[in-house]
Formats: C-alpha cells, structure tokens, sequence
C-alpha cells in the first residue's frame, strides 16, 4: 500500500456522511467530531494489511490525536475476565471539548433489499451475513452496556476515569446501495446522501455496458472514490473477475467508468 492510495482512502472515510443526525433513530447520538483535511499519513505502517475496519479505526485516531482541543485516552480496550475470555472492547475513551466520550466507531455498506417486510430490516449487508438492525441491536445490547460492566468500571478506575462521567456516542458511517428502480426514492429513517451507487443481480450481469471500462476494488479500497483509480479492464475481462466472486456467494463491488462518469454498484449472488 502506498501514502497516495492511504490518502484516497482517508478522503474516502472523511467524506463519508453519517448513516443518520437525528437522535431519535437511535437512542446514542452521533458525535460531532471534526476531520482535518489530511493526517499525518507517515505514522501509518503501510507494511501491515489492514481490513477495511481496523483501517478507519486508525484513520479516526490519528485525526483525533491531530485536532486541537481533543485528546485520544484510549482505545480499543480489551474487557478480559482472564487472559482466555475477553468480554468485549471499547472503541475509544476522547476527552472533547464537551467531556469525556465513550465512541463506538462504525463503517458499514448495506443494499436495501425489498422482499423483507419491515423497512428498518431492509437494509443488509451485500452477502446477507449482517443487517444494520442486528448493529444497532449489538451496539445497544452488547457494546454500550460494556463501559458500565464491573471489570470496566475497575480497569477505567486504574486508569484514573471515573465511568459516571463518560458519556456515550456513535461516529456510525454507511455506504448504502439501492435498486436501480429505486434511484429517485427518498428513504425514511436513514441519511440519504449516504447513498453512494445501486446494485443489480449476477443474473443481469450481460446488460451491464460493452463499451465502459470497469474495476473490481480490494475491500479496503471501497472507501475510495472511483475517479482515482487508474486501472480500468474492458467487460470481457472484468466479468470473469466478477463471476469468480459471485461463485462463492460474495457480492463484489464494482466501479465504472463511461467517459468522464464514474459509478460505483454491487453484483449480488442472490
């Protein structure tokens, strides 16, 4: 990996609106917590293979550590019973300008899928292994409730944090693709300007455009914006790439390029 790609990433991450602003889709509010422009890419160590979500928790400390009137105390704190059980982790403890935070950090993609009754449960991961409902359902039940667990309260305690004064927040950020049919639709509930391309079936692969060029990212590089990439493939060559994927019930995401328009969509196995 090299500093200009880590950069398309990082503006990728930043650029990303959170999945919702209103307090009342869920009961922790989203931070508010600014983004520079750039981080201090070089205390990156770009030998490592990061996934995608170890990836934006670095990118979300170096940019806390870099904004003035915000301090990183700690994260990712392992909750262990013993050196055999661990219980959980804690994203990040920040001290902000408006008090110490517990954040739980979030970067998620889901496909609005409409066979599924209720609208809330529609929106899932591109291989149906996940749901932004069972996320929320996890932060509520298992990540906030973490912080107040007796183990926490005596690790925080040595570490000088006193629980009561902690207060509680998401930075939950998505990208969501919607059926091409759907492209025009408002959605209740969500951000809509998180909406970032659509998605189609394998089965409809063949009408996808002869004459565009296409790009098959690494997952990491779902954060980028396509007009940065530079290596494109004709259709012939990309749809093998691309049916290799969907034969191991993976949805790949796809870029594509028609003259000076760029569009990012998901070919599903399902």
């Amino acid at each position: 990996m090299d500093l200009k790609k880590l950069q398309h990433q990082y503006e990728g991450f930043k650029n990303q609106p959170n999945l919702w602003s209103q307090s009342t889709f869920f009961e922790y509010p989203q931070i508010d917590i600014p983004f520079l422009e750039n981080i201090d890419f070089s205390t990156i160590d770009i030998s490592k293979h990061y996934r995608l979500g170890k990836l934006v928790e670095v990118f979300y400390q170096k940019n806390i550590e870099a904004i003035p009137g915000y301090t990183s105390i700690e994260n990712n704190i392992q909750i262990q019973v013993d050196k055999h059980q661990t219980l959980g982790e804690l994203d990040f403890i920040c001290d902000t300008p408006t008090g110490i935070y517990h954040i739980e950090l979030t970067y998620k993609f889901y496909l609005y899928k409409t066979d599924i009754p209720y609208e809330m449960d529609r929106w899932v991961g591109p291989n149906l292994k996940d749901s932004l409902v069972q996320k929320l359902k996890k932060l509520k039940e298992k990540q906030f409730p973490m912080l107040h667990h007796p183990i926490c309260k005596e690790l925080l305690k040595s570490k000088g944090l006193d629980v009561k004064k902690i207060q509680q927040s998401v930075q939950f950020k998505a990208q969501l693709y919607i059926p091409l049919s759907l492209m025009n639709h408002t959605f209740p509930h969500i951000n809509n300007n998180c909406i970032q391309g659509y998605y189609i079936s394998y089965k409809e692969i063949d009408y996808l455009f002869p004459l565009a060029l296409y790009h098959v990212p690494i997952k990491q590089d779902w954060l980028i914006d396509p007009k940065h990439n530079t290596n494109w493939l004709p259709f012939v060559d990309v749809k093998p790439i691309i049916l290799e994927q969907i034969s191991v019930n993976h949805s790949p995401l796809v870029w594509i390029k028609r003259g000076t328009i760029y569009e990012r969509f998901f070919i599903t196995f399902w």
